[in-house]
Order: structure tokens, then C-alpha cells, then sequence
């Protein structure tokens, strides 16, 4: 009987100690990846850049202009589909008060609009390349998911987070459903938990190196 019980105290120490190590473990994580984040966006309103514009170039004031005809099945970028989506952006984005609009004429029967940058749309300009790409949000982790060593000389570690920081004009259902490219987009804006992931790499020390982080993401 005595075997018995000190096999289960052993039993239950041995989980216990598991159980410490992991939450030391998360808890160590949760504060690093909240680091890394406000290391990557100090000013706590960049976490996500959201493509407007041209990306290598400043183009504004910009008239809108209209594509038609049938797309070279050889060129891997659909032209029309993209002059159709930054007309689009442009039109949602002066809703919202970051352009100005302008009717200059028409095209046949279709309305030429100008766009310009407004004071308030100048507020959340990102600075990478000289896009016109706006920007918002921080990262606040709320707690660890998993730790993933399977990806060979690297570590996945996902958790939870909410967004602190996040503009009125981004919670417009018709600007975010266009970048379906950041996952966890619409959860994000609306204040709601989502999962973010970091990736690490092993350095020669075995120290852990982040190779890519939850903020600074560039969404086209």
C-alpha cells in the first residue's frame, strides 16, 4: 500500500512539475512576443499596413481610369482586376475621409475621379517604400497556445492577441473584407481575440532569433 501511494505522489509531482514548467514556459513567451511586438512598433499604430496604391512610387493627386478587354493568359498579373480594386479602395477610402474626391469629367458614361491625400489620411501613412499604404493598430498578447518544434531549426510559437489602436474607418466591413491576405483581419479591428504567430531560429548558442513576428505585416 505504501508503494502505492508514494507511486502516485510521484505520479502527480511528476505532472505537477510539467505543469509549472509549461506555464513558466508560456508565461516567459507571453512577455517576450509582447516585447518583440512594441520593439517592432514602438509608436503602438503600426501592427498592420494596408495597401492603397502604387507600392515603389507616390501617385497622388491620381485620376482614376478605366480597363477593359480580355486579360494575355501569359501575364500572371490580372491588370484589370486591379485597376477595378484601387478604384474601388479609393472610393471606400474618401468615404472614410482619407482622400478627397474630385469629379474631373467623364469616360463615356463613367465618372473620372481625383483622388488626393486628406490631413487625417496623412496621419496613418506607414513609411515603407513610398506607397501609400495606412497603417494602425498594437498587438496586445493575451496568453500562449502552442509551443511547435517540428519545423526543422525552427520554433512556431502561436498565441492569443487583441488590437489596441484601431481607427473607426478600418471597422468598415467593405475596406477590410479586401484584404483577405492577413488572417485574422476582420477579428482584429473588431477587438476581438485571434491567433498570431512567431517564428524562430536556432542561433549557434541554441539561442532562439525571431524571424518573423505578428507586427509590421504589409497587407497588398
Amino acid at each position: 500500500m505504501t508503494k502505492k501511494l508514494t507511486i502516485i505522489a510521484l505520479l502527480i509531482s511528476s505532472a505537477l512539475i510539467i505543469f509549472l514548467l509549461k506555464s513558466c514556459n508560456n508565461y516567459l513567451y507571453k512577455d517576450r512576443i509582447q516585447e518583440e511586438n512594441d520593439r517592432i512598433n514602438p509608436t503602438g499604430n503600426r501592427a498592420v499596413c494596408l495597401r492603397v496604391g502604387k507600392i515603389y512610387q507616390d501617385m497622388y493627386p491620381y485620376t482614376i481610369h478605366y480597363l477593359e478587354g480580355e486579360i494575355d493568359p501569359k501575364d500572371p498579373y490580372d491588370k484589370i482586376k486591379q485597376n477595378k480594386r484601387l478604384n474601388l479602395k479609393l472610393s471606400l477610402y474618401a468615404k472614410e475621409g482619407l482622400f478627397t474626391e474630385e469629379l474631373v469629367g467623364h469616360d463615356g458614361d463613367k465618372p473620372l475621379y481625383r483622388y488626393n491625400l486628406t490631413d487625417e489620411g496623412r496621419k496613418y501613412l506607414g513609411k515603407k517604400w513610398s506607397a501609400t499604404n495606412f497603417c494602425f493598430g498594437k498587438v496586445v498578447v493575451e496568453k500562449i497556445d502552442e509551443v511547435d518544434d517540428q519545423m526543422q531549426g525552427m520554433r512556431m510559437v502561436t498565441f492569443y492577441y487583441h488590437m489596441e489602436n484601431v481607427p473607426n474607418w478600418i471597422k468598415n466591413k467593405d475596406i477590410y473584407s479586401l484584404y483577405p491576405g492577413y488572417g485574422g483581419l476582420e477579428e482584429a479591428v473588431l477587438g476581438e481575440s485571434t491567433i498570431g504567430v512567431h517564428y524562430y531560429s536556432f542561433g549557434p548558442d541554441g539561442e532562439l532569433r525571431l524571424t518573423g513576428g505578428q507586427s509590421g505585416g504589409y497587407v497588398l
